[in-house]
């Protein structure tokens, strides 16, 4: 398959250098040159030969742009750009190509495409050189500044102030930072502009320019930038340098006026200290204490479990170490043991106990308890003959009154005992009462 999109691919170059030469009676045809090269590229392209499609994309670029097609030119020297930075990997050749994409644009009037080249071109070479990235970067800011297309241009501005106070270069991060205020009061994006302000506000105080800021301080109050909040927080900074208050300068980069700007300038301003200021301690990190670990009866178990400390791990091989451990494991299962026959004890006394305090049900207790007859009653009671009676008793000489002896062995019922005075039985008419 990629061979035969080679020998496809060699057979558009040879084609598109035959319309090239010229003739008696022939002028070369750079436009279909170009067609041809670009099938050509296309072919190298699906074979994974990258380099070739680079060559061949350079071609069709240049026989395009002689043919007067500025843009389809310079479409395909992007192409070829493309294909150095994300096969290849060379973002010094990306760049330059990029750069020809550019003029290549600028020449067909599409400014913003010229400057979208540029861009690109200052992406590829940030990881590898910063400084022609940042030559890029102020280039596209430019072309975008000349062709009064600053309001597409700030997203371009914003990277190019990042990649300034990334690597420090403040003062000109401060120069491009005024040019971008000028776009905001040309398209009248006040909140905008007020954040601006304070990001250069900021920037000053890391250039360690306190004066210069206050300048700048002055001049921004004469419009509406002195009613906004983030004009209280460039005061307040200004006051913190100036008093040298470490802590009220924390407080105010904390804000979320502050923290809702830019990245790199939000950062920045954590980083700010006042003249002759401590340096703050580098911040801790909270360590939350080990959970409990736990076995399946949900205990913890804590130093119990193996190899969760480094002394278990010294002594694995210690014979004494070992036996005690043993030891440990035995009375540990004793303790179990016991714990668990102190809980099965207490269980049963609390059932019995239970069982106890239940109240009975009559129906149940006239089934275990038999009830005597009185029949059977009567015919096991003796009863006393009145005869026998007459004979223990003992009638007093005086009164109409019988005195029972003290002897007598008949029992005589407790609702007719008085303690102070003793028991008659009264006679009336010569019968018992």
């Amino acid at each position: 398959m990629e061979d035969n999109k080679i020998r496809e691919a060699v057979q558009f170059l040879s084609e598109g250098d035959k319309a090239t030469r010229k003739g008696w009676f022939k002028k070369p045809e750079w436009d279909v040159a170009g067609q041809n090269y670009e099938k050509a590229a296309s072919c190298f392209k699906a074979a994974r030969s990258y380099d070739q499609a680079i060559q061949a994309f350079q071609k069709a670029s240049d026989a395009l742009f002689k043919s007067d097609s500025l843009y389809m030119a310079a479409k395909a020297m992007e192409s070829a750009a493309n294909l150095a930075v994300q096969q290849l990997k060379q973002p010094e050749r990306a760049s330059e190509m990029y750069k020809k994409a550019s003029d290549l644009y600028q020449a067909h009037m599409t400014p913003d495409r010229a400057g979208e080249m540029l861009e690109k071109a200052a992406r590829a070479l940030e990881p590898v050189s910063v400084d022609g990235a940042i030559e890029y970067y102020v280039a596209a800011c430019n072309l975008f500044e000349s062709e009064d297309r600053g309001r597409f241009a700030v997203d371009t501005f914003k990277k190019t102030i990042a990649i300034m106070i990334k690597n420090k270069r403040y003062a000109e991060a401060v120069d491009i930072m005024h040019r971008l205020s000028k776009i905001y009061q040309g398209i009248n994006n006040q909140p905008a502009l007020n954040k601006t302000y304070l990001s250069i506000i900021i920037t000053l105080l890391a250039l360690e320019d306190e004066v210069e800021a206050k300048k700048q301080f002055q001049s921004f109050c004469q419009n509406a930038f002195v009613q906004s909040e983030e004009s209280a927080i460039s005061n307040s900074l200004l006051d913190a340098f100036e008093q040298g208050d470490q802590d009220l300068l924390d407080q105010l980069v904390r804000r979320p006026t502050v923290t809702y700007l830019d990245n790199d300038v939000a950062k920045l301003s954590r980083e700010l200290q006042v003249p002759g200021g401590l340096s703050r301690p580098p911040p801790t990190t909270y360590i939350p204490p080990p959970k409990p670990i736990t076995s399946n009866n949900d205990r913890p178990q804590g130093h119990e479990q193996k190899n969760d400390f480094p002394i278990y791990n010294q002594h694995q091989n210690d014979p004494y170490f070992l036996h005690s451990q043993e030891q440990k494991g035995n009375l540990n299962d004793y303790a179990e043991k016991k714990s668990n026959s102190s809980h099965d004890q207490l269980q049963k006394n609390d059932k019995q106990e239970a069982d106890e305090t239940e109240p009975y049900n009559i129906s149940d207790i006239s089934d275990k308890v038999e009830i005597p007859n009185i029949s059977d009653i009567s015919a096991n009671v003796e009863i006393p003959n009145i005869s026998d009676i007459s004979d223990k008793v003992e009638i007093p000489p005086t009164g109409n009154q019988i005195h029972i002896s003290s002897s007598s062995t008949t029992p005589v019922p407790s609702s007719h005992l008085n303690s102070n005075q003793n028991t008659f039985i009264e006679e009336d008419n010569g019968d018992l009462c």
